[in-house]
């Protein structure tokens, strides 16, 4: 079997399309299973997000089953989630340096977890602070009538969003490692990631301050974290590739 470096970008486009063959299959078998898991998972978000008398609504006959499809491709997105940054890896890696195989390993690894904390995150936490200010609206003369649909969607949406939110520090710490951007450039765009995490923190959550702050927070809290970790863990590396230039001379 011929080296991956060796392979025509046709013949990587043609292994591409295997490793994504792999990722779709993955997902469509977790979907079975993830279908039987809607019905709790649906339950205990409706109990644990919306207010105790609070009744929400369909307005047409197919839109439960719609909410119950979005739950399960999102269960099936997250279970199927291991296997494809596994296969996405097995493609990746061939192509790299022992160095930069070592540096952008584990925080691809850590991806999945980041990805089950932010979703958990953005459910526990930001989803009621969204109802909260929502309800905050109503009044004798406003009283509000909310359809499923909407709102599981909206409790998805704040899921997935910050799932994607706490992947910052896993892109950093990938672009360090590979040398792509330097320690000390990264430091001194602190402003910069401040201001582009506050306003993605403002996108995806309500116009008040609290929610906004509770996404900004952890989001800039795992920038510093990321910086740190690199720190520590350039310095093995560096020594390791001092020795190793010393044995090839």
């Amino acid at each position: 079997m011929r080296d991956a470096k060796e392979l025509s970008f046709l013949e990587h486009l043609d292994v591409l399309r295997g490793v994504l063959f792999k990722i779709i299959g993955v997902f469509a078998v977790l979907c079975v299973p993830a279908w039987f898991c809607v019905p709790p998972v649906v339950k205990w978000l409706l109990a644990y997000a919306a207010p105790e008398g609070f009744k929400l609504h369909y307005f047409s006959l197919m839109e439960p089953f719609f909410v119950q499809l979005k739950v399960m491709l999102v269960l099936a997105f997250f279970a199927s989630l291991p296997f494809s940054l596994y296969y996405l890896w097995g493609f990746v890696a061939p192509g790299l340096t022992e160095r930069e195989r070592r540096g952008a390993g584990a925080p691809l690894l850590l991806s999945f977890f980041l990805a089950l904390a932010g979703a958990a995150f953005g459910i526990l936490l930001i989803v009621p602070v969204i109802v909260r200010f929502s309800l905050s609206f109503q009044g004798e003369n406003m009283a509000p009538v909310i359809g499923i649909e909407s709102f599981m969607s909206m409790i998805l949406l704040s899921a997935l969003a910050c799932a994607v939110l706490f992947q910052f520090p896993v892109l950093l710490l990938i672009l360090l490692s590979l040398g792509v951007i330097d320690l000390e450039w990264a430091r001194r765009q602190r402003p910069v990631v401040i201001v582009a995490i506050l306003t993605v923190a403002a996108i995806v959550t309500p116009p008040d301050v609290l929610s906004q702050v509770l996404v900004a927070l952890p989001t800039y809290l795992l920038y510093e974290a990321s910086l740190l970790v690199f720190r520590f863990r350039r310095k093995p590396d560096e020594s390791l590739d001092v020795y190793e230039e010393e044995l090839k001379r």
